[in-house]
């Protein structure tokens, strides 16, 4: 009886180290395996301003770089040291594909004076010429520059994409200023928009507005009213007025 006990207790201990043999070969060459790998494909996503050669040059990867030094490196940190990165995340398939997911800061002007980049919440970078940010042409005083931050921190990339300049231009009447918070926007599309930072969120609405009046005219948007005032000169020398309400987009 103790010897059928004894094989039973000898055969359950060789079942159980060749087990563990079995996994410690598993994770042995699935560690050789990621360690030997290339990455076979690398796709950024997220990015409006910066290039893909710039988020690969910061994080030093490239097609031959292994899987297991990604998996080991502090990449992520390396790509949000970049200025314009707002944060960096990446998940390899098992395809061997990288995949990096990129969230920048938002642009919102080039000021002209410094030549500095302008990010939202008012973070500044050095300018290398992005492409389709809206330039800020003049001086601003001090508390409208601060306020006009905030507006356009609130407007969408897409719009932003679409103003050209941006002049600081107060409402002004026989010498009287009415309006200092105004500004004048000049359009892509060749529209000029007087709009005030009290009311800048009403860009957001302006490709709906666009559908409406088109373009070569002067939209005023600077009114606390939900209406818009669209004026384009005919080619008689006249002047035409739309208007409109500024509907919410669904």
């Amino acid at each position: 009886m103790n010897k059928e006990v004894k094989k039973k207790r000898r055969k359950i201990r060789i079942s159980g180290v060749i087990l563990i043999l079995l996994i410690l070969y598993l994770v042995a060459m699935c560690g050789y395996y990621l360690f030997t790998m290339k990455i076979k494909s690398i796709n950024v996503k997220g990015l409006n301003y910066l290039s893909e050669n710039e988020v690969l040059s910061s994080a030093n990867i490239d097609l031959d770089t292994s899987i297991f030094k990604i998996l080991t490196s502090s990449i992520k940190k390396k790509i949000e040291k970049i200025p314009l990165v707002k944060s960096a995340k990446f998940h390899i398939n098992l395809n061997g594909e990288l995949i990096i997911e990129i969230k920048e800061n938002k642009i919102l002007f080039l000021n002209s004076l410094d030549n500095k980049i302008v990010l939202e919440k008012g973070k500044t970078i050095e300018n290398k010429d992005y492409k389709g940010v809206p330039v800020l042409v003049n001086y601003v005083k001090s508390e409208s520059y601060t306020n006009l931050i905030e507006a356009l921190g609130k407007i969408d990339s897409d719009i932003l994409f679409m103003i050209s300049e941006i002049e600081y231009k107060p409402d002004e009447y026989n010498g009287v200023i009415l309006d200092e918070e105004r500004f004048l926007l000049r359009m892509n599309d060749g529209n000029l928009v007087f709009v005030n930072n009290v009311n800048m969120e009403k860009l957001n609405r302006y490709q709906s507005i666009y559908a409406s009046v088109g373009s070569g005219g002067v939209l005023y948007l600077d009114s606390n009213s939900d209406n818009y005032i669209f004026t384009i000169y005919t080619e008689d020398g006249n002047v035409e007025e739309q208007s409109g309400e500024i509907k919410n987009e669904e």
